[in-house]
């Protein structure tokens, strides 16, 4: 926290630097100023012996500086015209009237060119140190927006490599050459690399939606915006790491559905719809969950993998799917494989999700 000056807490400095300071905050001011300026009219007489008539405005001119330093411009200037009228009356000769001389036009003049100068010099630092002001907040929010990048660019680092390491692990449990295990990890750090484009548009705390990303997700498989893809859903927003989530989810179906699916004869279709509703927890209670529906038609008979050999996709979606308590059901059924897939609705706003 930037360190607080001592004139920063003046009232002077304190009205100059609001838009709208109260009226007994600075109906205050100015009755301080007028006890200043009384003061200072006591102080004047209490020396008049020893001035002998001479000097009327000394105790007047320190007054008016203090006073515009202290409490604003404003006050300074009704101190100084208070002060220039006391003196005018009973200081300069004839005492105790306002006749208008040529030695006391030259002296009053003498007093407003100081008097001037001096409030003019004030006004002119009041401006400076609202500029001033101005220039250390706008850096110390720059600053600030700079730490919460680097924060923001350190978290979403770490999340990205935590990803990686779980492909990696994974993908090395399911090929048995070198070549294939650089294929599927280049074709799974692609569809990271998309996702991340697409997060990386979102400012801290934008969201996108479930729509936008199958459509970048599934964008590689050439079907986005045309029949053979059918979508069918609300819009719900998604945030954060959950972007990188859904996009791994829906690219590892895609890649099936490309291989062995709808997606590797020209007829097949994929029917994508979901909706937000809720889901019962093993403790019998509800939450809100969003809810996926992955449905192929149009293509080969899918064939129901071995048992304890499910692929790698499959393996993926689940582990990606748990690692935010939600569930999978995937059914080989004739007519196409349909994943049906349930991710908890606090996680797609969860910036700190992380698939792991």
């Amino acid at each position: 926290m930037r360190r607080q000056r001592f004139y920063d807490r003046l009232p002077a400095f304190v009205i100059s630097t609001q838009e709208h300071s109260s009226l007994a905050y600075t109906a205050m001011t100015y009755l301080l100023s007028l006890l200043v300026f009384i003061a200072t009219l006591a102080l004047r007489f209490w020396v008049d012996d020893y001035l002998l008539g001479t000097f009327p405005y000394v105790t007047f001119f320190p007054a008016v500086v203090v006073v515009a330093f202290i409490f604003g411009v404003p006050q300074g200037i009704m101190v100084a015209i208070l002060g220039g009228l006391a003196s005018w009356y009973f200081f300069i000769p004839p005492y105790f009237t306002f006749e208008l001389s040529v030695s006391t036009a030259i002296a009053m003049l003498l007093y407003v060119f100081v008097v001037t100068t001096d409030i003019g010099l004030t006004a002119f630092m009041m401006s400076a140190y609202r500029a001033e002001k101005t220039a250390r907040d706008e850096m110390q929010r720059l600053a600030e927006h700079q730490e919460v990048m680097a924060q923001e660019l350190d978290h979403r680092l770490k999340n990205v490599f935590a990803t990686i390491n779980a492909i990696i692990n994974l993908s090395q449990r399911h090929v048995h050459t070198v070549p294939q295990f650089a294929t599927a990890l280049r074709e799974r750090l692609n569809a990271m690399a998309r996702s991340n484009l697409l997060l990386r548009g979102l400012r801290s705390g934008e969201e996108t939606t479930v729509c936008v990303i199958i459509s970048k997700a599934l964008e590689p498989f050439g079907v986005a915006e045309t029949s053979r893809l059918q979508l069918s859903g609300p819009p719900v927003p998604v945030s954060g790491q959950a972007v990188i989530l859904l996009s791994l989810v829906l690219h590892e179906l895609g890649t099936n559905a490309a291989k062995y699916g709808s997606l590797s004869v020209d007829t097949g279709e994929i029917h994508l719809s979901w909706t937000v509703g809720t889901i019962p927890q093993p403790d019998d209670s509800t939450k809100t969950a969003l809810s996926i529906c992955w449905s192929e038609c149009g293509g080969p008979t899918p064939q129901q993998p071995e048992e304890g050999k499910a692929g790698f996709g499959s393996t993926l979606v689940r582990r990606v799917v748990a690692a935010v308590q939600g569930s999978v059901a995937i059914t080989f059924a004739p007519s196409g494989l349909v994943a049906e897939i349930s991710i908890p609705l606090d996680a797609m706003h969860d910036a700190d999700t992380e698939a792991a």
